[in-house]
């Protein structure tokens, strides 16, 4: 699986959101979404992306919902980090 990133301001060319869920689910009106944030600290459960040349971390400890009405899809992430980033996502659940 490929995670959609989402910027929430609008002409944002970054990215400031990664959504947790699969985009087969593009039917509900919420997503489930991870802040992307540049200059946050990286702990266990945070996961370093490279996004145009910028580090940013991915924050899954962080998840809320989001209407998808004020989201602008940005593209998506690689599959290695996407699934590192579900990975640490699931560790929340389990724990």
């Amino acid at each position: 699986m490929r995670l959609a990133v989402y910027s929430s301001v609008a002409g944002n060319a970054l990215p400031n959101l990664i959504a947790l869920q699969d985009e087969v689910l593009a039917a509900l009106p919420t997503v489930l979404v991870c802040p992307l944030r540049a200059g946050m600290a990286v702990t266990a459960l945070r996961v370093a992306v490279e996004w145009a040349g910028e580090a940013l971390i991915a924050c899954p400890e962080l998840a809320r919902p989001i209407r998808r009405t004020g989201l602008h899809r940005r593209g998506s992430l690689d599959e290695a980090t996407s699934g590192e980033i579900m990975r640490r996502f699931h560790l929340l659940l389990a724990r």
